[in-house]
């Protein structure tokens, strides 16, 4: 149960002086809350005895109003700085995880979905950070505070009474210890139920499009009130299982009380204790309640952060499996060459890149055509550093790949996926997230070299037009334009599209490409697609099988050897034409 606290040793160690100093307040505070009923019980004590008079009727006012304002101002300091220091946790291990997911590759991606990440990182941080705020305060009240008050019964009343009415709460310990095992295993399978419906959520957000074209709108309402459901049920089961608690105490409390009143008037009969003391003791017991509600409350807590944690640790423990750690830095890219290189991905059954040879001189471009799940965006997976390097040589002039420092290589690429990730911000600052610190003019640039002038201007707000949550409020061509830009104000060494030409039309294509072969002479660019037409001006061209280089040479030099980019050629040619009409109209 105090494993999650012994894991956050690193932090309270960084925190030591702050929570030091909010133990000593909460400390204080406590003191200072179970002077009152002391002299509440002298004071009863000296009217029984007619003893009361002004001047002890002065110092009774005086110190009460002193232990109240002593007692506020010390409550103010421990509860800032312990609930300060649980929102710092927060923020600290958010960000820890951030850096981590930021530099996690492809394969950890697929272990974990992203409506899981973001339960872990909301929801379960939250809870750590409870153990490290309200947590402490219930730690500290139910053995600190309570130690104090049932010293203070003793010592001031009466161990005997003390010991009389404690004994008979011992039970609730084994009681807290079987519930609070079944608060963590319950708990922990409420908030794996929780990631899964935030990664639906997600996912339904995302396909909203495709459930509405397709009339799955009532089918996706079930499903997830059946989740919800789902998620009441064990949220309910936690609840179920806590609330067990609370009457729990204030059962073995009545019994206290009962026990209190009847061996207390014994002892007040029996001339052993005064009427004073017997009212004081009753304030004391009064006054355990909560320590003792407290250390159901502690129990909660701590149950719910060890299961929190142990979510929160499979994230940051977990790798991509990439070592990633040269240590030579670059200033300029080299010839690159794969050399009967092998590459297979961690859960497929079959090679995915087979005995590749490859040399990629600089400052040429290069062209990568294939079918579907030939290989092409593995072999640009390889370049990118995004899946651990497979078998064989793959170097970059003398030296392996993974020598060099990989952001050192990533700063020199810009690359286009196929799937066109932009911001929900302006198309200025899409564009400009290529460059640090660019200006509109080269922002306009990049847009005329992207082939994207024409439908800027037809936009009401221009470069400060909003394109919505994942371009939403734009046309497929008009992301991957966005896209190219953004990767042609980078000026990179490499330059990668892969399949970024797919949703333009031809006139538009030859235009990017044209303007590409300008603005990057004696710069390397490699293009993956399936449109032959953005590949015919390459140095060269490479046709990809399962994994293999099955063709390879110039447009000309393909067409003449008569293989698959030859018939694939002539049925993309004669659609090309089939799409002209007599008027020469496109239809």
């Amino acid at each position: 149960m105090f494993d999650v606290i012994k894991k956050l040793k690193f932090f309270f160690k960084e925190n030591a002086l702050q929570y030091t100093l909010s133990f000593i307040a909460l400390g204080l505070g406590n003191l200072c809350a179970v002077l009152i009923p002391n002299i509440v019980g002298r004071m009863i004590d000296d009217i029984v005895t007619n003893v009361m008079d002004m001047q002890r009727l002065q110092f009774y006012v005086i110190s009460f109003i002193a232990l109240i304002i002593l007692t506020y101002l010390l409550d103010f300091s421990w509860v800032y700085g312990l609930f300060s220091g649980a929102y710092k946790l927060q923020n600290q291990m958010r960000s820890k995880m951030m850096r981590h997911l930021l530099r996690m590759r492809a394969p950890y991606f697929e272990k974990f979905r992203t409506g899981d990440l973001m339960a872990r990182g909301t929801q379960d941080i939250r809870s750590l950070a409870d153990t490290a705020g309200y947590g402490m305060e219930v730690l500290m009240t139910s053995t600190v505070y309570l130690s104090i008050l049932i010293t203070m019964m003793g010592v001031s009343v009466s161990w005997a009474l003390t010991a009389a009415t404690i004994l008979p709460m011992l039970p609730m310990i084994i009681v807290f210890r079987k519930k609070g095992a079944e608060i963590d295993e319950r708990y922990e399978t409420a908030q794996k139920s929780f990631s899964k419906v935030n990664e639906d959520v997600l996912e339904m957000v995302d396909g909203t499009r495709v459930i509405r074209a397709y009339v799955k709108e009532e089918d996706f309402i079930q499903k997830f009130r059946k989740q919800t459901e789902d998620l009441y049920n064990k949220n309910n089961r936690v609840a179920k299982t806590g609330a067990i608690f609370g009457p729990t105490v204030k059962f073995f409390e009545a019994l206290s009380v009962v026990i209190a009143l009847s061996y207390g008037a014994y002892l007040v009969a029996s001339g052993v204790l005064t009427l004073g003391n017997m009212i004081a003791f009753q304030l004391y017991l009064g006054m355990t309640i909560w320590p003792l509600i407290a250390v159901s409350e502690l129990i909660l807590i701590l149950r719910q952060g060890s299961a929190s944690m142990r979510r929160v640790e499979e994230i940051l423990d977990a790798t991509d499996g990439l070592d990633l750690r040269g240590e030579a830095t670059i200033s300029e890219v080299e010839d690159i060459k794969f050399n009967q290189f092998d590459f297979r991905y961690t859960s497929s059954e079959s090679i995915n890149l087979e005995k590749l040879d490859l040399d990629l001189t600089k400052g040429k471009m290069l062209g990568i055509v294939g079918k579907t799940g030939s290989g092409k965006t593995t072999l640009i997976r390889q370049l990118l550093n995004q899946y651990p390097a497979g078998t064989g040589s793959f170097e970059m002039g003398e030296h392996a790949y993974a020598h060099y420092q990989d952001p050192e290589l990533r700063r020199m690429i810009g690359y286009v996926p196929q799937d066109h990730v932009l911001f929900s911000r302006s198309v200025r600052e899409n564009i400009a997230f290529g460059k640090k610190g660019a200006n509109d003019e080269e922002i306009m640039k990049s847009i005329r070299d992207a082939s994207f002038e024409e439908d800027l201007n037809k936009m009401e707000h221009g470069l400060d037009t909003m394109i919505g949550e994942k371009g939403m409020s734009i046309s497929g061509g008009q992301k991957q334009r966005i896209s190219i830009a953004r990767a042609l104000i980078k000026d990179p060494q490499i330059l990668i599209l892969d399949d970024s030409l797919s949703a333009v039309d031809a006139k538009t294509e030859q235009n990017i490409i044209s303007n590409i072969q300008q603005v990057r002479a004696n710069k390397t660019t490699i293009i993956t697609t399936h449109r032959l037409s953005a590949v015919k001006q390459a140095d060269e061209i490479i046709v990809m099988d399962n994994g293999r280089i099955a063709e390879r040479g110039t447009h000309e030099e393909l067409i003449q050897q008569k293989g698959w980019y030859y018939e694939q050629f002539l049925r993309q040619e004669v659609k090309s034409k089939e799409a002209i009409n007599e008027e020469g109209e496109v239809k």
